[in-house]
């Protein structure tokens, strides 16, 4: 009798297993999330005080949330909205200066994606790539900036686990590179940048309601 008890063992497992998996084609995904964004840069800078200096983008929280609809179990629409309300800073590349916060900057992304999904059990890995347009409000004190929108390209994967076939926990991490055509985009009184992109990178976490 007790060779059998090994197989009843592997025999539940794989029913719970089979009963785990489960086709979500013609479903929408409802994902809220929040994150930490790792700032990247405008590139070096003309100033008449620090020749070498850069405008860098702080580290900051971002949050937002998506909206997606499963063509098929592998094929996924998704659109984003996320916001970080970041700052910039002046980094001069001498250790003997100090870096000079100069004002504020809030990104908006607006963006649609494709997401492949790559499995139908409770832990789905997933690969994205997508594109559209984020909101740039700069606040410099003396400065003739104006909000924009730029073109972004946006590029990232991640991890879904299903607790059932309608909850579930998502783990996130993307880059996003956003085009700057005018060299104007953010000035101060006493510098420009020449910058033609953007890059920042976000880690972020949330749940999923699935329907």
């Amino acid at each position: 009798m007790k060779p059998r008890v090994p197989i009843l063992v592997l025999a539940i497992l794989l029913a719970a297993a089979s009963a785990s998996a489960q086709y979500r084609g013609g479903t929408f995904e409802l994902n809220p999330f929040a994150g930490y964004l790792f700032g990247g840069n405008f590139g070096r800078f003309d100033d008449f005080d620090f020749h070498r200096s850069r405008v860098e983008v702080d580290d900051h929280a971002i949050y937002g949330g998506r909206v997606g609809y499963n063509f098929t179990g592998l094929f996924e629409l998704e659109l984003e909205y996320a916001q970080s309300d970041t700052h910039l800073t002046l980094n001069a590349r001498d250790r003997f200066v100090p870096d000079q916060r100069i004002g504020d900057l809030r990104f908006e992304y607006f963006l649609a994606y494709m997401t492949l999904n790559f499995g139908h059990g409770r832990l789905v890995p997933y690969f994205t790539v997508g594109s559209g347009g984020a909101n740039l409000v700069p606040s410099i004190a003396g400065s003739r900036s104006t909000s924009e929108v730029r073109y972004t390209a946006a590029m990232g994967g991640g991890i879904k686990f299903f607790f059932n076939p309608h909850f579930a926990l998502r783990f996130d991490g993307r880059g996003y590179s956003t085009y700057i055509n005018d060299s104007h985009s953010v000035c101060g009184p006493t510098f420009c940048t020449g910058n033609t992109w953007v890059t920042n990178a976000v880690a972020n976490g949330g749940f999923i309601v699935a329907f």
